[in-house]
């Protein structure tokens, strides 16, 4: 007993010396950087991708990237991805994201655009960048086929085992790629992995989602929604019933297998396929260490909401949304809902209470 305690005791002193050093190494790093005894390889990477200030979210995240323990630099297997991205209008920033996939992704990848009937401008501007690259193949329709019908249509073009769907307003970052394969390599069970998406104010959209079953409703919540992007707690990996579709690394071959549900076509075709994925036994996580800024609609510009009011106006087509809530219904027997009082059944159509919705479904079952 004696022995233990003088062990206990000497474990604890080692450990206290090694706190000591800890905090000196922090407390110093930035003067011994100055002084060149070290060298700041994050300072040496954004002067290389030409990222100037060091006060913009990009190179903050970057910086957060470098210093993060999780952080996974190479990758382990020698693999290929597909990259799949939809278009409709709002080049500008297809144009961006582009630009950072080709800056940041250092797997050998192809990347298949498909252009949801995009102006006579934004097509012919898709072409002009993919005769830059000789890895870009552009899908150009004559009709939007929404997001489930575009991505499900993408994928049938893609060559690589897998698949990664890149939403044209997503920023990707250093490492992206490299945490994803890294989330996905861990267990043959695991087939989808989701980035951790940060809103221009640097606050957290999601990392990842979940869901829970609860008196016949289907309850979908975010991880981490809100948080800041660099709070510790973030900083885990955590396996989810839900990934949200727009930064997400698939198996190609499960996703082929139980593919997306076109009868979904106003939203929540991502939450549907999930369901079906993880009922069947197979795993879905997140990749904390994997990040992506998200240029969303809501941070833009009044005349940027203006000129792209078309696009949105489409994406919150009431009666698509009806169509897809009704159908998810359907076929699982649950009503679709967010963990949250700001759920589509209460914000469209005023109805609180499960027989509300379940009368709702009932009365317009035929048009579905």
């Amino acid at each position: 007993m004696e022995n233990q305690e003088q062990e206990i005791n000497r474990l604890r002193e080692e450990i206290s010396k090694l706190e000591k050093k800890t905090e000196w190494y922090k407390a110093t790093y930035e003067n011994r950087s100055l002084l060149g005894i070290i060298k700041d390889k994050t300072t040496n990477y954004l002067k290389k991708h030409n990222i100037h200030n060091n006060d913009t979210l990009e190179a903050k995240i970057i910086k957060y990237i470098f210093d993060n323990p999780l952080t996974v630099k190479k990758n382990e297997k020698t693999n290929s991805v597909s990259i799949i991205m939809l278009s409709y209008n709002r080049f500008e920033d297809t144009k961006k994201a582009i630009k950072n996939i080709y800056k940041y992704t250092s797997i050998p990848f192809e990347l298949i655009i498909l252009d949801n009937n995009s102006t006579d401008s934004v097509k012919l501007a898709l072409q002009k960048i993919a005769k830059k690259h000789n890895n870009i193949k552009i899908i150009l329709e004559t009709k939007n086929l929404g997001c489930a019908g575009g991505r499900s249509k993408a994928a049938r073009y893609a060559k690589n085992n897998y698949l990664l769907f890149i939403d044209n307003d997503l920023i990707v970052l250093p490492y992206y790629l490299e945490n994803l394969f890294s989330q996905i390599y861990k267990n043959e069970n695991i087939v989808g992995v989701c980035c951790k998406v940060v809103f221009p104010d640097g606050k957290i959209q999601f990392n990842g989602g979940k869901m829970v079953v609860d008196d016949q409703y289907a309850l979908y919540s975010l991880h981490d929604q809100g948080v800041e992007f660099n709070n510790d707690s973030t900083n885990r990996e955590l396996e989810c019933e839900w990934i949200p579709g727009g930064a997400t690394l698939w198996e190609r071959e499960i996703f082929k297998k139980f593919g997306i549900d076109e009868n979904m076509k106003g939203s929540f075709e991502d939450n549907e396929i999930c369901l079906r994925i993880t009922n069947s036994g197979y795993k879905l996580m997140n990749a904390p260490a994997s990040i992506v800024i998200h240029d969303h609609y809501d941070f833009k510009s009044n005349i940027y909401k203006k000129n792209e009011s078309e696009y949105y106006s489409g994406r919150n087509n009431q009666s698509s949304i009806k169509q897809a809530l009704i159908h998810f219904y359907n076929k699982h027997h649950l009503i679709f809902s967010f963990a949250w009082k700001n759920n589509p059944w209460d914000i469209i159509w005023n109805l609180d209470t499960k027989e509300q919705i379940l009368n709702f479904i009932k009365e317009n079952n035929s048009q579905a």
